[in-house]
């Protein structure tokens, strides 16, 4: 006889044809501990710990995976702080270039002006030497011409004597002897 006939039957004998579910026979109880005791075993060695090797794994994967995008994040942010000084330091760097450049022109700019200025200082003082020369020299020429004329003029009224007309004609000699040029 079958298990599942005997026990079918044993529930149906007892009450008359009607099931009685609070009714416990000792040997479907083994039966069914035997059947959850064997069917435990195979879960847990065929099921269980595959499912649980699984999720360990699984778990462990996204751990790793966790830790990685930390390492990745703090990676990240050192870049970020990397970036940043060398932003600040190339910005910092920029700005000590312009103000120097800016010193440099503005130097360059006064030396510029001070040797205009001392090139111009210069060429007056050779044109102020220049002008003095040619002064010196008209008056030099001036006095020999004078001298000269006078000596003529002399010369002139002690060779003869003079009358209004020889008169006007020895001045109006020596302003020609003046006007005239290399006179």
């Amino acid at each position: 006889m079958n298990i599942l006939t005997f026990s079918s039957s044993v529930l149906l004998a007892s009450d008359g044809g009607a099931i009685n579910p609070l009714h416990v026979s000792a040997d479907l109880a083994l039966w069914t501990l035997i059947i959850f005791g064997g069917l435990l075993f195979l879960l847990g060695k065929f099921a269980w710990k595959p499912i649980i090797g699984g999720l360990n794994a699984r778990e462990q994967g996204i751990a790793d995976k966790m830790d990685s995008a930390d390492k990745a994040e703090e990676q990240a942010q050192a870049n970020l702080k990397q970036y940043e000084e060398k932003l600040a330091g190339a910005h910092d760097e920029a700005a000590a270039v312009m103000a120097e450049a800016k010193t440099d022109a503005t130097a360059a700019k006064e030396k510029i002006i001070a040797e205009a200025n001392e090139e111009a200082t210069r060429t007056r003082q050779r044109a102020l030497a220049d002008v003095e020369a040619a002064k010196s020299a008209a008056v030099r020429e001036l006095a020999e011409s004078s001298v000269d004329t006078a000596v003529g003029l002399a010369s002139n009224i002690v060779g003869r004597s003079l009358n209004k007309d020889d008169h006007a004609q020895l001045i109006k000699e020596s302003v020609e002897r003046f006007s005239a040029p290399g006179a």
